[in-house]
């Protein structure tokens, strides 16, 4: 028999039951539709065990799963907010940078290639405000996910607050216990167990308001309603239905309890409008996360089949179109994580769908949903699974199934299934279906069912991530497995604040009093018209090109808007039912992100120990982002003052000759002194000659690189060239004197010397190399680079901007003990994408001093040997231009750059995943570390390492143990000289005069500074703008208040 769909009092047939019969009696086979119940029972059946009694059992039978799971979450959270961390140090850095240099030179009318600041002050204006979009929106997303963290970590306390209201155990009204309090009105009976209230007592009405702009705080009892926006999530479910019609009954009470018949018209009417904007907040709290996974199936979808054959920025090798790139293929698993969450938290809700679906048959919607979940949908996705699990793909791999290439097949899957969920909902929100749904609120004000329902959430999400790393670990490896993790891990969070936002926006524009329709198409227009402004405020700054930061400017603008037109409603009394004089329960309840913890008596057991931890680390994060903003802008601003100016040190390192002819000797800003004997001199007789002699030849070798040449050199030579860049360059007589002092054995001439204007220093050596017999001669160009400049101060902002990243990883693996364990792949992927992003917002961090040998180098014949050199932050130059040029690098004391050279090769263009760039750091290069450097450890080795001791171990806080001069020394006694030129070498370090020299020049240059700025010229201009701006914001936002204990009388 057809199933016969009752009304709400059960007395006549629905349309439901007319149309079945109108199918019988069209001749349909009578067992068509019982075949495909049962059918339709079978897939609901196989749904079931794998979406909740799978997880039911493991989250029932493992002990503390519940707890695990919940800090499970909040660390792959966090870990995202550490990541963005990173992401905003970097770009925090590259912009104090930029502004400050644009700054300097503004002043400047010689600066080549920088728009003056004071000459386009609206350019200068412009180009300010679309990077504070950017930092704005960066800090939104992470407040964003902040909220979402702790609430997973809670089981989403909010939500459950919010969804219990609507359901009370007992109650005044004469409908019974279970009738809903009169501003959440039932409108079936079969929802709660009871019946809809006759009348609607003042006395039992609860206080509905809530705090304005969540989407969790929706609404208490609909079937739309969810807690947050992002997909999956079984917060936001209520059970209401589009259908809630029913009418108070005239000759009961009045909510307000008025005598006339005007009064009782009023509130039936702030009633009927309350629960119309109710059921909108709640059918768009459902579809708007199913609708938001169609949009993003639809964009890659289309993305990919635009890219076939297309080489454009977004469709290039990696991007987001590369459907065999690991950004679009994480994209894709992220998506159907997504809709798996959801599809769980779905089936939760409605454990008997599929009885609804069968006794709610209407038309050819139920029809095409049960043909299409019980002959495509379930066995596809079966079929498809189980290929994904045995045959992963990888990177760059096309499987074909059907005649179809399987990304295809996956966002074709993933969209059906996202589809027919929600033509489901739409049909579940009809009374004759949503009473078989099996859909309770008594199981919302459970704290156990809530819990274990989270508890399954929680679970799928880390089921499908654990089972995605494991069969990438099984198949291709550690490395790409852990890369997937962390993608997945940045993309994951993206993806749930999206979703959430957009249900938020949505619940939003549903307490307008409005035509949805006409509602809808004002906000497409009032998108777009913003969208355009967006694009025409980056083309002013000639920034068009760059769609990401076009994107950036639209959401600030989206938001701006947003928070404009929710004022001027607000001043217009476009939403008079909020007004506070109004009675409560006549007030329409706002919304807002989340409750605040520490204000509601039921959520304080939210503020636990560990959220307090948590925003003291997030603080500290801050002010040491800040603190690192503040120290480059200050080294970048003083070190462009002092080039500006000329204050700077001509030679920091000099050599002369030492008396009767016994050796050279050189100083190093005046604190660092080598001596080195010749072989056929002795020394003074006071001195212990045992103890600085060059270890001779008959001696055995200390370290195991000792006798080891690359192009006839040995690792001393590489040292004494080392030294040679710190030099004077412009004084080329007496620098070529040094260079055959220190090589009388070999023919050696200096083919070009850059001079000393601001960048680095570095010497273009060709040194010819012959066989022992002297038929066999080769020309070696040794490209040396000098290193840090202690009286220059934009070398430290150099050395700052270099290894900005690692050092970010290094304090994140403090909170994040996984960071440790990742490959050098993965390191790599965190900065690549860092930068990746940097150079898609147009501001790459590609302003290195190194520019200008890299094309030195790359001019030279690929045939011609070139080994590149250098000490200290010239050694780490030395191993970045190696890499990019694969030529042969040897740094002495390099800080390292065996992650920070990622960030290089993306600037160059040289990383992909078929580039072998991860390996490029290891094939030829050669690195002297020292023990109890500490400047060393800003970053990892690669390639050939050695470590050697240290003879300045008592002064090794004043870099005592970083000195080139106690590097060639420690090389010449434990390694000896080949060549036989010396027979002693003494490196005596004495810091503490140099510091002070050194700080009374800082003092003096500051001084100079400061007597030649602007703002001491036209003092007494400067301190009445600023008294101005001081009465101003005074006038504006009041004097701060002056605590009491300052006029204290101790």
């Amino acid at each position: 028999q057809h199933p016969k769909v009752l009304a709400h009092a059960g007395h006549q047939r629905t349309s439901a039951g007319r149309a079945d019969s109108a199918r019988g009696a069209a001749g349909a086979p009578r067992g068509t539709w019982a075949k495909m119940d049962m059918l339709l029972r079978l897939a609901s059946k196989t749904l079931n065990v794998l979406c909740q009694v799978i997880p039911g059992m493991v989250c029932t039978k493992v002990p503390h799963a519940s707890e695990a799971l919940s800090l499970g979450s909040l660390y792959v959270f966090v870990q995202a907010l550490g990541l963005l961390w990173c992401f905003l140090v970097s770009l925090c850095a590259v912009i104090c940078t930029r502004i400050v240099t644009a700054a300097i030179e503004s002043g400047n009318t010689g600066a080549g290639g920088a728009a003056p600041l004071l000459d386009r002050p609206l350019h200068a204006v412009a180009v300010c405000y679309v990077y504070y979009c950017v930092v704005r929106v960066m800090s939104l997303f992470g407040q964003c996910m902040w909220t979402v963290a702790w609430e997973i970590y809670h089981d989403f306390p909010t939500m459950r607050h919010m969804l219990s209201r609507g359901v009370k155990k007992k109650s005044s009204s004469p409908a019974g216990p279970d009738a809903a309090p009169p501003l959440d009105l039932q409108p079936l009976t079969s929802l709660t167990g009871g019946a809809v209230p006759r009348r609607i007592s003042k006395g039992s009405t609860p206080n509905a308001r809530t705090a304005s702009g969540s989407p969790r705080n929706t609404a208490s009892n609909g079937v739309a309603s969810k807690e947050r926006a992002p997909s999956g999530s079984p917060r936001n479910q209520s059970c209401n239905g589009t259908a809630s019609k029913e009418k108070v009954d005239k000759g009961g009470a009045t909510p307000a309890g008025g005598a006339n018949g005007e009064g009782q018209a009023a509130d039936e009417e702030i009633l009927r409008r309350r629960r119309m904007i109710q059921d909108r907040r709640r059918n768009l709290s459902l579809l708007c996360p199913l609708a938001c996974l169609i949009f993003l199936n639809v964009v890659l979808l289309s993305g990919q089949v635009y890219c076939e054959g297309v080489h454009t920025y977004m469709c290039q090798e990696g991007g987001f179109f590369d459907p065999l790139g690991r950004l679009n293929r994480n994209t894709r698993f992220v998506i159907f994580l997504a809709m798996m969450q959801w599809f769980q938290a779905w089936t939760g809700f409605f454990p008997t769908w599929h009885i609804a679906l069968s006794r709610g048959r209407r038309g050819c919607t139920e029809r095409v949903l049960q043909t299409l979940v019980i002959f495509l949908l379930v066995p596809t996705s079966i079929l498809r699974l189980l290929l994904w699990f045995v045959k992963p793909a990888g990177i760059g791999v096309v499987q074909h199934l059907i005649g179809l290439r399987h990304f295809l097949i996956d966002s074709v899957l993933v969209m059906g299934w996202s589809v027919w969920m929600l033509s489901a909902s739409l049909c579940m929100q009809r009374p004759e279906v949503l009473k078989h749904s099996g859909f309770s609120l008594r199981a919302l004000r459970d704290a156990e069912k809530w819990a274990h329902m989270v508890t399954m959430f929680k679970f799928t999400l880390f089921f499908w991530q654990g089972a995605h790393f494991v069969r990438g670990l099984i198949s291709l490896g550690w490395g790409h497995a852990q890369n997937d993790l962390i993608m997945i891990t940045m993309l994951y969070p993206a993806l749930l604040c999206m979703t959430w936002t957009v249900t938020f926006v949505g619940v939003a524009l549903s307490r307008l009093d409005r035509d949805p329709i006409m509602t809808c198409m004002v906000f497409v227009l009032g998108m777009g018209g913003l969208l355009g402004l967006a694009w025409l405020i980056c083309a002013s700054v000639e920034r068009d090109s760059h769609s990401l930061l076009v994107v950036a400017v639209w959401l600030h603008l989206v938001r701006q808007s947003f928070r404009i037109v929710r004022r001027w409603a607000r001043l217009m009394h476009v939403q008079p039912e909020a007004d506070d004089a109004l009675p409560r329960y006549q007030r329409m309840p706002s919304l807002h992100f989340a409750l605040d913890p520490k204000g509601h008596k039921d959520l304080k057991t939210s503020y636990t120990f560990e959220r307090r931890v948590g925003r003291v680390a997030v603080r500290a994060l801050l002010l040491i982002c800040a603190c690192f903003c503040a120290t480059l802008a200050v080294c970048v601003f003083m070190g462009a003052l002092q080039q500006r100016h000329g204050l700077l040190k001509e030679e920091i390192i000099t050599w002369r000759e030492l008396p009767d002819g016994r050796g050279v000797q050189t100083e190093n800003a005046g604190a660092s002194m080598m001596s080195l004997t010749w072989a056929n001199k002795s020394f003074p007789p006071d001195e212990d000659a045992a103890l600085y002699a060059v270890r001779g030849p008959e001696d055995a070798p200390h370290y195991a690189v000792c006798g080891h040449k690359w192009h006839g050199l040995q690792l001393v030579d590489y040292a004494f060239m080392s030294l040679m860049a710190y030099m004077e360059s412009e004084r080329t007589s007496s620098l070529l004197s040094f260079l055959q002092t220190l090589f009388p054995h070999k023919q050696v001439s200096i083919q070009k010397a850059h001079a000393y204007t601001g960048q680095r220093r570095w010497l273009d050596l060709n040194i010819r190399d012959c066989e022992p017999d002297g038929q066999r001669c080769r020309d070696v160009t040794v490209v040396a680079v000098s290193g840090t400049d202690p009286t220059k101060l934009m070398d430290y902002a150099e050395n700052l901007r270099m290894w900005t990243e690692p050092v970010a990883l290094n304090i994140l693996s403090t909170v994040f003990p996984t960071v440790r364990i990742w490959p050098r792949d993965t390191t790599a992927l965190v900065i690549g994408t860092i930068h990746s992003l940097l150079k898609r917002l147009a501001i790459e961090d590609d302003q290195w001093h190194y520019r200008e040998i890299l094309e030195h180098i790359r001019q030279l014949p690929a045939d011609r040997d070139v080994v590149i050199t250098g000490h200290s932050l010239g050694g780490g130059i030395a191993l970045i231009l190696g890499a990019l040029t694969d030529r042969l690098a040897v740094a002495i004391q390099p800080p390292g750059v065996y992650h920070s050279l990622a960030k290089h090769q993306v600037q160059q263009s040289q990383i992909g995943p078929h580039t072998g760039a991860g390996q490029a750091v290891h094939k030829r290069s050669v690195s002297v570390i020292v023990e109890g450097d500490w400047i060393q450890n800003f970053d990892g080795h690669g390639g050939l390492v050695q470590t050697m001791g240290c003879d300045q171990t008592k002064k090794s806080a004043a870099v005592g143990c970083h000195l080139l001069e106690g590097a060639i020394c420690h090389l010449l006694r434990h390694c000896g000289d080949e060549a036989q030129r010396f027979s002693a070498c003494k490196h005596e370090y004495t810091p503490v005069p140099a510091a002070v020299q050194m700080a009374t020049e800082v003092i003096a240059f500051a001084r100079a500074s400061w007597q030649g700025s602007y703002i001491y010229s036209r003092l007494h201009s400067v301190a009445s703008v600023g008294f101005t701006m001081s009465a101003i914001m005074v006038a504006r936002y009041g004097a701060p208040s002056i605590p009491r204990s300052i006029f204290a009388i101790s």
